[in-house]
């Protein structure tokens, strides 16, 4: 019995288990502080009304309730849109925007943060906006603990939305969107669709050229044939753009086959208030048409070093279950047969 308690628990060690590396970061609170023409100031994030050429000073407090210490590094960081759609922040500098206004640039706050343990720390910043300034400006501060590993990323928890509060264990982000007098007109367009067929997959590029966040872009889709069938029907599920980006959309073709042909996608939809409707052609070449079928025979078995790892640990687990049982089975065996031979010898 010991015997195979102990063997149980050797084998529950050797478990593939998947840990998220910053739940052991210490953790914090963050709470925005009103400023002047802030909007909906319970949100979590500074939604400011201002002018161009102004100062804006604003405010945050940090809370540490833990009985350790807390170092945080705190970042000014852009606003850009995910492929998938949906507004993600980043440092990370896009080179066709290198001649727009980035919110990184324009904020001035502390890089690192000390907090003591069971303590409130209040973090002072300002933003001054440029005087070309127009429309709306979006970035944010992102800050992370020292603890925290270095992969983090907001990119797995994305879900499409503006995201303008964003927390994970070890991090925090708040959003900073300023809004300015002269509004921009909606800028949002559909240009070329594009058939990668190796890859399976076909996207439409949308952009937002103009320096305002679209809420909620979404609508319908379909796919048809030169014969005017239908191959394809789907949903574009809402999601929102960050000013002055733009992005290749990728269409779901819900494993459907392509063969050799032209086909035309169309598609109807929203930005926000604007309504849309888009017609594009594409065609599938032989090469093309063969590319997209060895991926789908590739793609049909996926199997991960990890799934291998977990199935053998399971079966040997289910096999030092059985053991006993086994055992005792060949026990009796041994017994019976035992039993037959001394009969059998008058033993």
């Amino acid at each position: 019995m010991y015997l195979r308690v102990l063997i149980m628990c050797f084998m529950i060690l050797f478990i593939p288990i998947t840990v998220n590396a910053a739940d052991s970061a210490n953790d914090f609170d963050v709470k925005v502080l009103p400023a002047e023409g802030h909007n909906s100031f319970s949100e979590g994030y500074f939604h400011v009304d201002s002018e161009p050429g102004k100062n804006l000073y604003l405010e945050f407090q940090l809370t540490n309730s833990t009985n350790e210490p807390i170092k945080l590094y705190a970042e000014a960081v852009d606003a850009h849109t995910a492929d998938k759609g949906g507004i993600l922040y980043s440092s990370e500098v896009d080179e066709e925007k290198m001649d727009q206004i980035r919110l990184s640039e324009l904020v001035d706050v502390q890089d690192t943060i000390s907090v003591a343990p069971g303590s409130v720390e209040t973090v002072h910043f300002h933003l001054e906006i440029p005087y070309t300034a127009s429309g709306t400006i979006l970035g944010g501060i992102m800050l992370t603990s020292a603890d925290a590993p270095d992969d983090l990323s907001m990119e797995p928890s994305n879900k499409g939305g503006s995201n303008y509060t964003f927390e994970q264990p070890g991090q925090r982000l708040m959003a900073i969107k300023v809004n300015l007098p002269e509004k921009a007109a909606s800028g949002f367009s559909l240009g070329k669709a594009k058939f990668d067929a190796f890859e399976k997959h076909l996207s439409i590029k949308l952009n937002n050229s103009k320096p305002a966040v679209l809420e909620n872009v979404q609508g319908t889709y379909s796919i048809m044939d030169k014969e005017g069938k239908v191959i394809v029907n789907g949903v574009m599920e809402p999601f929102a753009m960050a000013p002055n980006s733009k992005i290749n959309f990728p269409i779901d073709l819900k494993s459907s086959a392509f063969e050799t042909g032209k086909y035309v996608l169309m598609i109807k939809g929203k930005a926000d208030e604007k309504e849309f409707f888009y017609e594009e052609n594409f065609t599938v070449t032989g090469s093309e048409e063969a590319g997209a079928v060895s991926q789908s025979e590739d793609a049909a078995t996926p199997f991960s070093r990890e799934n291998i790892s977990r199935t053998v640990a399971i079966s040997l687990v289910a096999l030092f279950l059985l053991l006993p049982l086994l055992l005792k089975f060949n026990r009796r065996s041994e017994k019976e047969n035992w039993l037959k031979f001394s009969e059998k010898n008058n033993i």
